[in-house]
């Protein structure tokens, strides 16, 4: 089946685009020339995202505590308008795509907003290039579509096939390589390479966050930053509520290669915790 995939991602014609206020922010963020006014005034064309993206950033896991925004404008001024399109992506993707027949969306986006979080605070903290923290945000977000894309493409095959796999030990990526050919890490890469304009580095990526973490000795690299942040949200009460993925553990000597403090990981992973929580109801609209 995994020809008929593929092909079905290359060639079929209702996948979700990306929605239009992304990519004219992405157009405005990355002209030198780009404006806070320019940038705020896109997302206030669209009074939801301008109302959710106020409250998240003065949520705990964007900054809450300091002084509070009041307004895009605000938001924009504080945040900086990189975090802000992060956060514009965090609101708008999971209405790119129709409700999943074989698991629960809300807790898919709130696992996904969790790697997110965690992969570029893991980025800040081992000092990775500004290239790769630049995107370690959305590597993050997005690193599950293919999930999405799988329920899309044969959603009835998909729903059976999860309902099938629900009390096995197995990481859903094993199971779908052996039903499908093909895991939803590589079908979200392809997806996403053939249809969103996003960085190509940040498509490998999100291709590679189930490989070994750091197999090629190099554990200070985005794609393993990823595969050891979706191991941390899974081991610590944040998966992605579809299947048990404690088959998938995360060795502790990537952790000490990071040269991370346990102490502090553990603090840093329990205030990501409360972050999620109070970004739920905000997520949900409320």
């Amino acid at each position: 089946m995994r020809d008929e995939l593929i092909s079905l991602v290359e060639t079929k014609g209702d996948l979700p685009p990306i929605p239009e206020v992304l990519i004219n922010l992405e157009k405005r963020v990355n002209d030198p020339d780009c404006d806070i006014l320019e940038v705020s005034a896109i997302i206030e064309t669209e009074p939801v995202l301008s109302g959710r993206l106020i409250k998240l950033s003065n949520s705990v896991l964007f900054g809450g505590g300091r002084e509070k925004s009041v307004d895009v404008e605000d938001s924009v001024m504080r945040l900086g308008i990189k975090m802000v399109l992060d956060l514009a992506y965090t609101i708008s993707l999971p209405g790119a795509f129709k409700k999943p027949k074989g698991f629960n969306q809300f807790d898919f986006w709130t696992h996904s907003l969790g790697v997110a979080y965690l992969t570029r605070s893991l980025a800040y903290m081992v000092k990775i290039s500004p290239e790769e923290i630049e995107f370690a945000y959305l590597c993050g977000l997005m690193h599950d579509v293919g999930i999405l894309v799988f329920d899309h493409l044969i959603p009835d095959e998909y729903t059976e096939f999860l309902q099938k796999i629900k009390s096995t030990d197995r990481t859903l990526a094993e199971h779908e390589e052996e039903t499908f050919g093909i895991n939803h890490a590589e079908l979200g890469k392809r997806f996403i390479e053939k249809w969103w304009p996003v960085s190509p580095d940040m498509v490998q990526a999100i291709g590679r966050h189930h490989d070994d973490t750091g197999s090629d000795g190099n554990v200070k690299h985005i794609a393993h930053l990823l595969t050891t942040a979706n191991l941390l949200a899974n081991q610590n009460g944040f998966g992605n509520g579809i299947v048990p993925e404690d088959a998938a553990t995360l060795e502790y000597g990537v952790l000490d290669k990071l040269e991370l403090d346990y102490d502090d990981l553990e603090i840093f992973i329990e205030n990501t915790k409360e972050g999620l929580e109070a970004a739920q109801a905000i997520l949900k609209g409320n």
